[in-house]
C-alpha cells in the first residue's frame, strides 16, 4: 500500500490550502522571530510544507527538525524538502507532540501549524514544546477559527445556519462546540502551559472571481468537506441551499458566480518561555 493511502482524509484539502494561499502563508513564516543560524522544530510537520519554508528562510546556516508520528507524512515531508532549493539542513524524526525524544532547551523556536484541532490535550502539547524551547526562545503557533477561517459571500441566512450546524457538529464529534476554534483560545492555552504571549498577527488572503486554478480547487474541496461535516446537522431547506451554493455545475454556485469572493484568515501566535 502506498504512503498516499495512509494520509488522513483531510490531506488533499490541506495541500490545496497550501497551494492556494502560499503567498500569505510564506508571509506568516517570515513573521516568526528567527535568529541567524537558529535551530527550529516543526511539530507536527505534516506534509513538510512549512518545514520547507522554514528551511529556506534559515538557509544556509540554520537547522530544522521535522517531527510527526505519521510515517506517510514524514515521507511526504522528505519529498517536499527535497524538491525545495537553497534550504538549511533538515532532520526528520518520528514523534508526537506530547513526547519529543530530544533534550530540554534544544531549540530556539518551536513551530506548530494548524494542528490543535487534532490534539486532545493542547496544553500538554504546549508544555512539551515549552520544555524543548530555550529560555530565550519562542513557540510559534499558526492557527485558525473554523467560524471565520474561510469567509465567502453566500446568503446571510445560509451563513447563520452553517455556523449553528458547525457548533452542533463540533460538539457531536469532538465533545465541545469550541473544538473547531483553537485560535480564539490560543492565548489561554499559552498561559496554562506556562508560556508568555508575545505577539499575535492575522494574515488575510483575499480572492475573487474569476478564481485561479489553485483557489478554485481549494474552495471546491473546502465546500465538499463542509457539506460532509454538517449534513446531519443542517435543516433540509438549508442543506438544499448549501448544495446549490457548492454545486460546480450550477451557474449560481460560489464556484461559478462572477461576483464570488473568498477570504481566508490565519493567525500567528508567538509565546516565550
Amino acid at each position: 500500500m502506498s504512503d498516499k493511502a495512509h494520509l488522513p482524509d483531510y490531506a488533499a484539502t490541506l495541500t490545496a490550502f497550501h497551494r492556494a494561499f502560499r503567498r500569505e502563508l510564506r508571509r506568516a513564516v517570515r513573521a516568526v522571530p528567527l535568529p541567524p543560524g537558529a535551530s527550529v522544530l516543526d511539530v507536527p510537520c505534516g506534509d513538510g510544507f512549512y518545514t520547507a519554508l522554514l528551511a529556506r528562510r534559515l538557509h544556509p546556516f540554520g537547522k530544522v527538525t521535522a517531527a510527526d508520528q505519521s510515517d506517510a507524512y514524514l515521507a511526504a515531508a522528505r519529498k517536499m524538502v527535497a524538491a525545495a532549493s537553497d534550504t538549511a539542513a533538515v532532520a526528520f524524526m518520528k514523534a508526537d507532540a506530547y513526547h519529543l525524544p530530544v533534550d530540554d532547551a534544544a531549540f530556539d523556536v518551536v513551530w506548530c501549524a494548524q494542528s490543535f484541532i487534532s490534539l486532545d490535550d493542547p496544553v500538554a502539547a504546549l508544555k512539551e514544546m515549552r520544555r524543548v524551547t530555550r529560555p530565550d526562545g519562542r513557540v510559534a503557533v499558526l492557527e485558525d477559527d473554523e467560524f471565520h477561517r474561510v469567509v465567502v459571500n453566500w446568503p446571510v441566512e445560509l451563513e447563520v445556519e452553517v455556523h449553528r450546524a458547525a457548533a452542533d457538529a463540533s460538539r457531536a464529534q469532538y465533545g465541545s462546540k469550541a473544538a473547531l476554534s483553537p485560535a480564539r483560545r490560543m492565548q489561554q492555552f499559552f498561559l496554562e502551559a506556562g508560556l508568555t504571549p508575545r505577539g499575535k498577527k492575522t494574515f488575510a488572503a483575499d480572492r475573487q472571481a474569476p478564481l485561479g486554478t489553485a483557489a478554485r480547487r481549494f474552495l471546491r474541496l473546502h465546500l465538499r468537506d463542509t457539506r460532509e461535516f454538517l449534513a446531519d446537522h443542517l435543516r433540509p431547506a438549508a442543506l438544499a441551499v448549501l448544495d446549490r451554493a457548492i454545486d460546480p455545475d450550477d451557474p449560481e454556485s460560489l464556484l461559478n458566480r462572477p461576483d464570488a469572493t473568498m477570504t481566508c484568515l490565519t493567525t500567528l501566535f508567538v509565546a516565550g518561555r
